[in-house]
């Protein structure tokens, strides 16, 4: 058996495949809506969950705190605690089917730093190596290639330094608006496109509230995501509208978020006691 037929029936043994197979199977739903429900739930309910719980293939791990100061040794350091996804079930079995070791390597530094971010953490070279298990010296090859390509990996030392600069989300989501398909900007950002149709379906959730004017916090709320990535995705919103192709894009598919059936407001079961005089209802 070749290693791609081992890795894909890997990617059969999770939770996620057994979820997609009650639907089919049991609701006879298409392989299409089952992956669409699977992701709106993953969406809504896992980040739903406490910090003080850890998922399957999560770790707790005390970093460095955002607001410790870069000068004094890490040992001095203010601290916090932060949940790390290091195996994303189905996700990280379809990077690595199509990228290799090194590329699943890649997409979980980057998933890790921008999780310890969200939660108000930073961490080194040394923390994702412990994550990971695997020596600080493969992973600072690993960012030398993720840095090599473009990528601001935000370990310590870099957050500290440069300042914390554009999350692997926000060029996922600015690829996606410069119309490149989900197989280019899987090649090129070392992320399952399961994945990706999640960021970019939260991305339009967090537009949309934005024009029903909700405040951040709420729309934080309402998309389970933290107030930094909605102002980050917001960013590029605003950033959108000042370009054409990007704006054009937006436009095209929040019509068609506005056109799905259940996007739109049901009619009234209660009608008023007028309607029912008049006749137009059965009361």
């Amino acid at each position: 058996m070749t290693q791609t037929a081992t890795q894909e029936r890997l990617a059969l043994k999770t939770p996620e495949a057994a979820f997609l197979h009650i639907l089919q199977q049991e609701f006879n739903f298409s392989l299409r809506v089952s992956r669409e429900l699977l992701s709106t739930a993953q969406e809504m309910l896992l980040g739903s969950i406490p910090a003080a719980a850890v998922r399957p293939g999560q770790v707790r791990q005390v970093v460095a705190s955002m607001q410790a100061p870069f000068g004094p040794p890490l040992a001095e350091a203010d601290k916090t605690e932060v949940t790390l996804t290091v195996d994303a079930g189905a996700e990280d079995a379809e990077v690595k089917a199509q990228q290799g070791a090194e590329g699943l390597r890649r997409s979980q530094v980057l998933r890790l730093t921008e999780e310890a971010l969200e939660q108000g953490g930073v961490l080194t070279q040394e923390d994702l190596a412990r994550a990971l298990k695997v020596s600080t010296r493969t992973i600072r090859r690993t960012v030398q290639a993720l840095k090599a390509k473009s990528y601001l990996v935000h370990t310590r030392g870099q957050v500290k330094g440069v300042g914390r600069g554009q999350t692997h989300k926000v060029r996922i989501i600015e690829l996606w608006l410069d119309r490149k398909g989900y197989n280019q900007i899987v090649r090129q950002t070392y992320h399952a496109q399961q994945s990706i149709k999640r960021y970019v379906s939260t991305f339009l959730r967090m537009v949309v509230l934005h024009r029903k004017e909700a405040r951040v916090e709420e729309i934080a709320f309402l998309t389970q995501a933290s107030e930094r990535l909605v102002k980050d995705y917001l960013q590029v919103y605003q950033i959108a509208l000042t370009v054409p192709h990007r704006r054009e894009k937006l436009e095209e598919e929040l019509a068609r978020v506005s056109a799905r059936p259940g996007s739109r407001k049901r009619k009234r079961q209660n009608p008023s006691h007028e309607e029912a005089k008049k006749g137009e209802v059965t009361p």
